[in-house]
């Protein structure tokens, strides 16, 4: 029952396994690059997309959507198409972190009350300040959107399978 059920959902186990390892290479490195390269919101989010893509276009091909794809052509097709909807999410992620983690950060550390936080004497005291704390939320707000977003995008434009349509056409008969 257990194995049927993982095999049914096989491609979505996998895909959230390694959405988590993905999200974690984006929140290291957003955080390595804010705290310790003192960038920019920007700079920061788009040195952790950078990292983050290429880390699951690797293994989104191998372990998740088992790319089937092997000549260098279709390859590079295949990366363009993952890059390419991942930009478009990443867009996304831009406009949500510059809104809530820049633009109108005040707000969002007021209304969540960041500021009364004592960042010296919790586990939160890596972040170093309600700022970098707030960024790190909304990083994580984003990431859930993001991630939700590159499934359906890499799903259905990226790493289709015209005889997997064929299946679940015929299944739902």
């Amino acid at each position: 029952m257990i194995k049927k059920l993982y095999k049914k959902y096989e491609d979505i186990i996998l895909y959230i396994i390694f959405g988590v390892l993905t999200t974690a290479v984006s929140f290291v490195t957003q955080f390595l690059a804010s705290r310790f390269l003192h960038t920019s919101v920007i700079v920061s989010t788009s040195i952790s997309w950078i990292c983050a893509v290429t880390f699951a276009y690797v293994t989104n091909r191998k372990f998740v959507f088992k790319s089937e794809e092997h000549t260098t052509k279709g390859i590079a097709a295949e990366a363009a198409r993952f890059y390419g909807a991942r930009l478009a999410t990443y867009f996304m992620e831009v406009a949500i972190m510059y809104l809530c983690a820049d633009r109108f950060a005040g707000t969002f550390i007021d209304l969540m009350n960041l500021e009364s936080l004592d960042y010296s004497k919790t586990p939160f005291s890596a972040f170093g300040n309600a700022g970098r704390f707030n960024e790190m939320i909304f990083k994580l707000i984003a990431n859930v959107i993001i991630l939700i977003s590159n499934y359906v995008l890499s799903k259905l434009l990226v790493f289709k399978k015209n005889h997997r349509v064929v299946e679940y056409v015929q299944n739902d008969l």
